[in-house]
């Protein structure tokens, strides 16, 4: 197993045995939050972990029709930092069906912009640990990206996000928030960091994201039930601000030694939070073609 200090070999994409998901996904519905790394295009130098090889092709196969999603959403890597070919190359090997969250420099000129947006970029990600951008540049992206239509896709620690909401409310451009805000500790949800994002939602400034529901509590064994409460909280306070995501291929888990769960019991999580088939179609095909500009499709 490949530790975080070796960077000379991919870490292997490892997954539990498969199983059928329970949910039927609509026509249409969209994957809001995965990665591609292509070994074509090798991890910048001081990459904070080796990145395995999970090409489009893989995608499909493992996610895409295993799971009958039609979209999805690349987002950019930390191990490629603001160098964004491997996602380019991503968003055109979809062919239309995919959209993109890239990473860029400060200083980028608006040629740059207009040439992602036109390739189907329609977000900046801010990733607090090991990213290229800080929190200091918040206001100016924003402001940058806010007449491409352009959102901000935040990772953070959301036990910060109580001093941080009322930034956040006031940009120019969306906020969505990761891995259902990425509460390190089990919260409930009167707890100031889930308000917080309630607060988002509820202004229809803010989204989130149902992914990773592992992430910073890796060690807390599935279905996550901390999280059921807080998952229904905000499809009660705004369900058409909510979206889904498999995260695949769960590049950090084989670093952590911990094993990559089934994404059809990732996507089957959201029965736990949900039996309304209006509101399933809305955080799988709605939410999504909003957010990320995608056509309507037929329901």
């Amino acid at each position: 197993m490949a530790s975080a200090l070796d960077k000379t070999k991919p870490a292997p994409v490892e997954v539990q045995t498969l199983t059928r998901a329970r949910l039927e996904a609509p026509a249409g519905a969209c994957d809001c939050h995965m990665h591609i790394f292509d070994p074509a295009f090798p991890p910048r130098g001081d990459t904070p972990y080796p990145p395995p090889v999970a090409r489009v092709p893989d995608y499909v196969r493992a996610i895409r029709d295993r799971l009958g999603l039609s979209r999805a959403v690349v987002i950019q890597s930390v191990t490629h930092g603001a160098d964004n070919s491997n996602l380019l190359a991503a968003l055109a090997a979809f062919d239309g069906d995919a959209r993109g969250v890239a990473v860029i420099e400060p200083d980028i000129d608006d040629e740059a912009l207009q040439r992602l947006t036109d390739a189907g970029v329609r977000g900046i990600r801010f990733e607090m640990n090991n990213g290229i951008l800080s929190l200091d540049a918040l206001e100016g992206i924003a402001a940058r990206i806010a007449p491409y239509g352009w959102h901000i896709d935040l990772q953070i620690d959301g036990r910060k996000l109580p001093g941080l909401v009322d930034r956040l409310l006031a940009l120019p451009s969306p906020v969505i928030l990761d891995h259902y805000g990425k509460f390190i500790d089990a919260l409930e949800v009167d707890h100031p960091a889930v308000q917080a994002v309630l607060r988002l939602l509820e202004s229809g400034q803010g989204w989130v994201k149902l992914t990773a529901p592992y992430a910073g509590r890796h060690k807390r064994p599935a279905p996550w039930p901390e999280l059921v409460p807080i998952a229904k909280a905000y499809l009660d306070a705004a369900p058409r601000r909510v979206v889904w995501g498999s995260e695949w291929p769960q590049s950090m888990l084989p670093v952590l030694n911990e094993p990559i769960p089934d994404h059809a019991s990732l996507l089957d999580l959201l029965l736990d939070y949900t039996t309304d088939e209006a509101v399933l179609a809305a955080i799988l095909r709605d939410n999504p073609a909003e957010l990320y500009d995608f056509p309507e499709v037929g329901r």
